[in-house]
């Protein structure tokens, strides 16, 4: 009876330390553990191998539509992003700007001249620019003289052709620099002075940006570094000109009524005149 009861011990301790009981009450099922011959011990304490990394829980990320990318997304958005950049349309490319705008020079014979001199070349142009417009059909009859050297708008604006526009909304933030700059030497008692600046105020108020004149040129919404109140107000001036001011350079000339100079007299005028 004794040596039955310790057997029977043994084996219980046994059976304690490999299925312990589970919440519920039960026992889970024994698993066997090989033993050092390749056999299967039928007793023993035994461990469940760990998952590696774990488990997740929950429904995860949403998956990529794979319906529209034939590549691993997933994957690509997981390394260094590559750099990228996308140049708009109603303006030039910052290189393709600064290489007319220093062909410019060169033919000028100005691109060996003092930097300070190049520089009010250019704040010149940008100031013609902001008080006399980016038109095409503008006769060009302006000119700016910069230390004495005096320059003719036509010969200028030969080398923009139908990038007029383009060109100058390339250097739209210059431009609005440009007229600050001009604001901020305001001297009444100096001629020059205040006739740039009465100029500018002018063409600011006529556009409804008596409040930020210096946004006053026509490539002012192009400009990247201005404030959400100044781009707004942009916007509104746009509405202003355009609602005033035809544009003769998009208008498609129609065609004469039949009959219109013969019957009534009258001889037609081309656009423009």
């Amino acid at each position: 009876m004794s040596a039955h009861r310790d057997d029977g011990s043994e084996l219980g301790a046994q059976d304690i330390f490999a299925n312990p009981p589970t919440d519920n009450g039960s026992r889970p099922a024994s698993r066997p553990v090989a033993g050092a011959h390749g056999g299967a011990r039928a007793h023993g304490l035994t461990r469940d191998q760990p998952v590696a990394g774990g488990r997740g829980w929950g429904r995860g990320p949403i998956p990529v539509d794979e319906r529209k990318f034939r590549y691993d997304v997933m994957r690509a958005k997981s390394v260094a992003p590559v750099a990228f950049s996308v140049s708009k349309a109603d303006r030039m490319t910052a290189d393709e700007a600064g290489d007319l705008l220093h062909r410019i020079h060169q033919t000028l014979g100005i691109d060996t001249a003092e930097e300070q001199r190049i520089l009010a070349f250019d704040r010149a142009l940008w100031f013609e620019h902001t008080i006399n417009g980016a038109s095409m059909m503008q006769p060009g009859r302006g000119q700016f003289i910069v230390d004495g050297l005096s320059l003719d708008m036509n010969l200028v604006k030969g080398f923009f052709g139908e990038n007029q526009r383009r060109f100058f909304r390339a250097f739209a933030d210059d431009i609005a620099e440009a007229n600050r700059d001009v604001l901020d030497a305001f001297d009444p008692f100096d001629p020059g002075s205040a006739e740039k600046v009465g100029q500018l105020r002018q063409v600011a108020a006529e556009r409804g940006l008596h409040k930020y004149p210096h946004l006053a040129h026509d490539s002012s919404d192009a400009c990247v570094t201005i404030s959400l109140e100044e781009r707004m107000a942009v916007i509104a001036s746009k509405r202003i000109v355009i609602a005033s001011v035809s544009n003769k350079v998009d208008q498609f000339p129609g065609r004469v009524p039949e009959g219109l100079g013969r019957a009534s007299g009258q001889v037609p005028v081309a656009v423009g005149d």
